[in-house]
């Protein structure tokens, strides 16, 4: 089932409603810019209530396939996100001070507010910052040293060829 875009959420938090759903590509506009392709609807579960100081909050978790870009090899990996939301509803940024450590203010300034910007600024925030292959299966594997640093020759043969030890002799 699709979800809502836009959104009384002090309302729904009031009466403590549950949202499931999922929301098409079209909808997500930056998170399309963002990767190279999105490979599934974004699937949420979104619960708003009323805490224990009266705030308005929103917590719940979602998921989607990406396509990014491999770093090592450049070509497309597929990218599963799945991630928590824990969001407070406040006026305006005067309130942010007010906002629980362990929860990221969202502005909510009308009566209504797109859900799914909410949700997209959180996929953004979840998505790798640099994405890879798995470790064999990828054709950039080549260049991953297998052994790690072990005072062989071949160290020596790195420390001469580095062009700065003709700078280091003319120092002494």
């Amino acid at each position: 089932m699709a979800l809502p875009t836009l959104i009384d959420p002090r309302k729904l938090a009031n009466q403590g409603i549950v949202l499931e759903g999922h929301f098409e590509a079209k909808h997500l506009p930056r998170l399309a810019l963002a990767v190279e392709s999105i490979e599934s609807p974004l699937a949420a579960f979104i619960k708003f209530e009323v805490d224990e100081v009266r705030a308005k909050v929103v917590n719940g978790t979602f998921e989607i396939a990406v396509t990014a870009t491999c770093q090592r090899c450049l070509e497309p990996v597929r990218v599963n996100l799945v991630a928590d939301i824990a969001a407070q509803i406040i006026w305006s940024e005067d309130q942010i001070g007010k906002v629980s450590g362990d929860r990221e203010p969202w502005i909510v300034g009308d009566k209504m507010a797109d859900l799914s910007v909410l949700l997209e600024d959180e996929v953004l925030l979840a998505l790798p910052l640099v994405n890879y292959h798995e470790v064999g299966s990828c054709t950039g594997d080549t260049f991953i040293s297998q052994d790690g640093p072990s005072g062989s020759e071949k160290d020596d043969e790195v420390v001469a060829d580095n062009p700065f030890n003709i700078l280091a002799q003319l120092k002494k």
